[in-house]
């Protein structure tokens, strides 16, 4: 009896492993964080936020890195903060901060974001720049040509941990989006229904 209830609890482990490896549209669901998680969509448990879409105000985090956010119901919203350098002039790297939210839906292996317009912003930083500090409104389509949840056994940024839920998504041109972890289930999200109409000539 002691056997077969060890070889039916490593079907049931195996089983769990070999479902975690999945394009099933729920296992979506919950918020992902690339790195060491310094980036996350929502409002964190001590109140702080990487974007406050009401005062429309980012806050920068520690280090660079993506979030993704999905809901069982079709709803998800996106944090990156990310660096760009400049190959004539080592001196001028910019610094972009980026968030949107919206719906999305799966067909097949493609996954697409369809932002609310009005609500996204991104925040462009360099000394090079004119000026140095520019925000703007952002509302762009993101569709990923093929994405997979997986564990993750290689833990890099989380020592103590032994394996995590992983998210790889690959963009359209086939460019692959930071390998990202599993921080939350339920999604940690901003409210996720549509909170301004775009105003054409606003900043």
């Amino acid at each position: 009896m002691l056997v077969r209830a060890l070889v039916l609890l490593a079907i049931c482990v195996l089983a769990q492993l070999v479902a975690a490896d999945s394009t099933d549209p729920k296992s979506l669901v919950g918020t992902w964080s690339s790195g060491s998680g310094d980036v996350l969509t929502g409002q964190n448990p001590d109140g702080s936020s990487f974007y406050n879409p009401m005062k429309r105000q980012f806050s920068v985090p520690k280090n660079a890195g993506y979030s993704y956010s999905f809901t069982e119901d079709g709803f998800f919203e996106t944090a990156q903060f990310f660096y760009q350098s400049n190959p004539t002039d080592p001196h001028c790297f910019n610094a972009t901060l980026l968030w949107q939210h919206g719906t999305y839906n799966v067909s097949g292996h493609t996954l697409t974001m369809n932002p609310y317009k009005g609500d996204g912003a991104v925040q462009s930083m360099g000394q090079c720049l004119d000026p140095p500090v520019r925000l703007d409104y952002y509302s762009q389509v993101e569709r990923m040509s093929n994405w997979t949840t997986f564990v993750e056994t290689d833990v890099v940024f989380f020592p103590n941990a032994k394996s995590m839920y992983g998210l790889q998504m690959y963009k359209s041109n086939g460019i692959p989006v930071p390998k990202m972890y599993l921080q939350f289930r339920p999604p940690q999200m901003m409210p996720t229904q549509s909170l301004f109409k775009q105003v054409i000539g606003s900043p």
